[in-house]
């Protein structure tokens, strides 16, 4: 039994150890930023990004990229998903994030606009399938962060209420057979 560590041996042992700490960063999901339940400070960044894009100012009162999607996210994210659909969430914005740095040079989150929603389309084009799929889901849980926000809200007239035909101003309904 040789008792010398060779070069080899030393060379070999530092690639896998520097392979095993890149992909436990990748796997690793980062503590939530101040003020957050769920989302890091860069998922945020990453979500007032897309809401930016998705949301973009005349539509409505307010746009997606203001600061105020990120936090309804992070509430939807903690409050109406179920626990198991949470980190694959995360994982499909650092995946945007960082796809982006390799293929444009600069995250995902620091692109000007033009570049920004043309990866969007790129990211909700029909080919391939699972990154269709990805696109997809972050659109549903951005958009329905987006429309749960207030101001939104009061800006297309919606009110939970307006279904109780008790209250002022509820449409009338057709009474439902066996009532």
């Amino acid at each position: 039994m040789n008792a010398l560590v060779t070069r080899r041996s030393l060379l070999l042992t530092a690639a896998a150890a520097a392979a095993a700490g890149t992909a436990g960063a990748m796997v690793h999901l980062p503590r939530a930023a101040d003020g957050f339940r769920i989302l890091s400070r860069r998922e945020a960044a990453v979500v007032e990004a897309l809401a930016a894009v998705l949301f973009p100012p005349g539509i409505f009162p307010v746009h997606g990229g203001d600061g105020g999607t990120a936090p309804m996210v992070d509430q939807v994210l903690s409050s109406a998903l179920p626990p198991a659909a949470v980190p694959p969430f995360r994982y499909v914005l650092r995946a945007i994030q960082t796809g982006t740095l390799i293929a444009r040079g600069r995250h995902f989150s620091d692109l000007p606009p033009d570049e920004a929603r043309e990866v969007v389309s790129v990211w909700a084009g029909d080919d391939p399938m699972p990154r269709r799929l990805a696109s997809d889901s972050v659109r549903f849980v951005l958009g329905t962060a987006f429309l749960r926000r207030p101001e939104v809200k009061a800006a297309i007239g919606f009110r939970a209420e307006c279904l109780d035909p008790s209250l002022p101003g509820a449409p009338d309904l057709p009474p439902v057979e066996g009532e």
